[in-house]
């Protein structure tokens, strides 16, 4: 809204001189007839007072600081009113001085850290419904980080959200990869989370720019492994006088046969069980990490697993991760697979060797494993293209150089 009328005026009070003869300068806004006044916090002997000018007399450093503090405080003022008409308010004296002190809440100008740990006080709300655990863990590892990036490379706690720029971002990536060691995925996960803070702020018109508009984050392809029919019969067959490691693979092949992740099964209850008209088991369950439901006719083997443990005090007795993980590792070992597995393996072996590869639709697959598009899905059925090339490969070698057509 265009102002009818603006002063700024600087002056001293006469009848507030104090015995040492210094009085306070102070500001006067007019704004439309109405008036407001606030203290600069300097004070100056009135002797040194040019009230015409509004100023300090004389040309010392003293009085040329003095001067030059006012007109930052003019200029504040007038950047502070350009603010505030652009985004829609009616300007008066009073709103001036509070946009001046920065009382007024859309003008106040955002930090990195106090926009990250809005983000991250809104997930902790979410835990459970829709955002699992890790995903917040995530998000307080990241702070985590570059509170750490900010204090190393700016000896400073916090910066500006304008400060932010493509030299900012990366510098930070090469602190993940340099002074933590971590690999591009890795670093590209905490990127990630970054740029969706900075797209929540230009959103919320805490910044104007994007620095990420020009920074590309991209994730490295990664080989999936899992389990082809022949090693998964090995486990499956797999003896063992070891309570540790003949739990570890039930667990293992119940992921195996349900596609459920490590928390998922840890979560398992039997609520989520149902028994459809035809007498069909049914896992029904919202992930933990997405909160997108998983739908599972339980296979055979599953429901084998579950009864070998019926009555114990969990529904599955699953290990801690890194000790299920560590014991995993030795089974493959025993069983003479050549493939670094882990638990997270089953849940790539259901989706490949036990429905992709037995014809069991994309679509189909996705649903069961909670993803939420088949885009998810899809990389799974490249692996059993490829390793259905391989098999085809032998075959052709077989049939070469003999044929007569």
């Amino acid at each position: 809204m265009v102002r009818s009328s603006f002063a700024i005026l600087f002056f001293i009070r006469d009848s507030r001189v104090r015995k040492d003869g210094t009085a306070s300068i102070e500001v006067v806004l007019t704004v439309n007839g109405e008036r407001c006044a606030f203290s600069t916090g300097k004070k100056v002997k009135s002797c040194n007072w040019d009230k015409t000018k509004q100023q300090v007399k004389g040309k010392d450093k003293e009085a040329q600081s003095l001067n030059n503090y006012l007109k930052a405080i003019r200029a504040k003022l007038y950047q502070k009113e350009a603010e505030l008409l652009d985004r829609g308010f009616v300007i008066t004296a009073e709103l001036l001085r509070d946009a001046y002190f920065d009382k007024v809440e859309s003008l106040k100008e955002k930090s990195l850290f106090e926009v990250f740990e809005e983000h991250n006080k809104e997930q902790e709300k979410l835990v459970g419904n829709g955002v699992s655990k890790a995903t917040l863990w995530v998000s307080v590892y990241t702070i985590r980080l570059l509170r750490e990036f900010v204090q190393q490379k700016y000896k400073r706690d916090d910066l500006y959200l304008r400060e932010l720029n493509i030299n900012f971002i990366q510098s930070f990536h090469s602190f993940l990869k340099i002074d933590k060691g971590m690999a591009q995925n890795s670093c590209t996960k905490h990127l990630k989370l970054l740029k969706k803070i900075i797209n929540l702020s230009v959103a919320n018109a805490y910044i104007s720019f994007n620095p990420f508009t020009t920074y590309k984050v991209e994730r490295e392809p990664v080989e999936v492994d899992f389990l082809d029919e022949e090693e998964l019969r090995k486990i499956i067959n797999f003896d063992t006088p070891l309570p540790r490691l003949e739990r570890a693979k039930d667990m293992f092949l119940f992921g195996c046969f349900t596609g459920l992740s490590y928390i998922d099964i840890k979560t398992l209850t039997p609520e989520h069980f149902e028994k459809d008209n035809t007498g069909r088991i049914w896992i029904k369950k919202r992930r933990v990490k997405t909160g997108v439901l998983s739908r599972i006719p339980l296979l055979p083997i599953a429901k084998l697993i579950l009864d070998k443990y019926k009555g114990g005090e969990k529904l599955l007795p699953i290990q801690d991760p890194a000790d299920i993980n560590k014991y995993l590792k030795d089974i493959a070992i025993l069983c003479g697979i050549n493939k670094r597995i882990c638990f997270h393996t089953s849940r790539h072996t259901f989706a490949s060797t036990i429905t992709l590869a037995n014809n069991i639709s994309l679509e189909v697959v996705s649903k069961m494993l909670g993803h939420t598009n088949t885009r998810m899905t899809a990389h799974y059925a490249k692996l059993i293209d490829k390793c259905i090339g391989e098999q085809m490969d032998k075959l052709m070698d077989t049939f070469t150089g003999d044929s007569d057509y």
